[in-house]
C-alpha cells in the first residue's frame, strides 16, 4: 500500500492510497468531512465494515452491488445513493467486467445526527432546469445531493448561504471559485465551501461539464416533519 499526501485550502489535493488488490482511493478532506473516490477493479470486493462516521455514496461509473445492513442493491451510475449511519456495516462487490468508480462522503462532527432513510438507499426526487442547468436531486434528512449539468458558457453567479456546500467534478471541466480562490476542476476534483463562504462556478468551455453538489443541511428541499408535505423551491 502506498500513500501520497497534499494540503490546500478550499480545493485540497487528494491523499492517494493504493492497495495490493488493485483498489485505489483518492480522498479529499476538510474539517470533519471526507470525499473519497474508490476505483474498484472488476471482481474486487470491499469487505463489510462499520465506522463511527456517517457515509453517503453514489456510483459514478460501472456497476456495484452494495449491501447495507440487511439491504442489498445493484447500484446504477448517478441513479442510486446509499445513506449509512455510524456503526452500520457496508460491503460491496464489483461483479462486472470493468472498473467501477464509487464516490463516497464520510462525516463526523460533534452535535450532528445522521439518520438513514428506510431501506438505506435513495432514488432521485426531482429533475428540472435550474439557472439554465439540468439538475437532479437526492434528499435525506441531513444531506441533499444535486447532480448538475453545466453547459458550455453556463455559470452559477457568485453567492453565499448558510448551508455547507461540497462539490466534485463528475465529467468535463469547469472553473470553481470559493472566496478569493479559483481553481479548474476536472474529474474527481473537489471543493469545500463552509457556510457563508462566497462561491461561484463557470464553464468557459464548449463541452458539457457535470458536477455533484452536496448541501448540509438540505438547501433546496426541506425535509418535512411528520404530517407535513415536502416543500420545494
Amino acid at each position: 500500500m502506498t500513500t501520497q499526501t497534499h494540503e490546500r485550502p478550499y480545493f485540497p489535493a487528494p491523499d492517494v492510497v493504493r492497495h495490493g488488490d488493485g483498489v485505489r482511493f483518492e480522498s479529499y478532506r476538510r474539517d470533519g468531512t471526507e470525499v473519497r473516490l474508490s476505483f474498484i477493479p472488476a471482481g474486487a470486493v470491499l469487505p463489510g465494515q462499520d465506522t463511527e462516521r456517517a457515509r453517503v455514496g453514489m456510483l459514478v461509473r460501472g456497476e456495484l452491488t452494495v449491501t447495507v445492513g440487511e439491504s442489498t442493491k445493484v447500484m446504477r451510475p448517478e441513479q442510486d445513493v446509499y445513506v449509512v449511519p455510524p456503526l452500520v456495516v457496508l460491503s460491496a462487490v464489483n461483479s462486472a467486467t470493468e472498473e467501477s468508480v464509487l464516490l463516497e462522503i464520510t462525516r463526523s462532527k460533534p452535535g450532528e445526527k445522521y439518520p438513514a432513510p428506510d431501506g438505506s438507499f435513495l432514488e432521485p426526487i426531482e429533475s428540472r432546469k435550474f439557472v439554465k442547468m439540468d439538475v437532479t436531486f437526492f434528499l435525506a434528512d441531513w444531506i441533499e445531493l444535486m447532480v448538475a449539468d453545466i453547459p458550455g458558457g453556463g455559470r452559477m453567479p457568485y453567492h453565499k448561504h448558510s448551508h455547507e456546500q461540497i462539490g466534485t467534478c463528475l465529467d468535463g471541466r469547469y472553473d470553481m471559485t470559493v472566496e478569493e480562490t479559483s481553481h479548474e476542476l476536472r474529474f474527481g476534483g473537489t471543493y469545500f465551501c463552509a457556510g457563508q463562504e462566497g462561491h461561484s462556478a463557470e464553464n468557459p468551455h464548449a463541452g458539457l461539464a457535470r458536477s455533484l453538489n452536496i448541501f448540509i443541511p438540505p438547501r433546496y428541499h426541506r425535509v418535512p416533519k411528520p404530517g407535513e408535505e415536502r416543500e420545494t423551491s
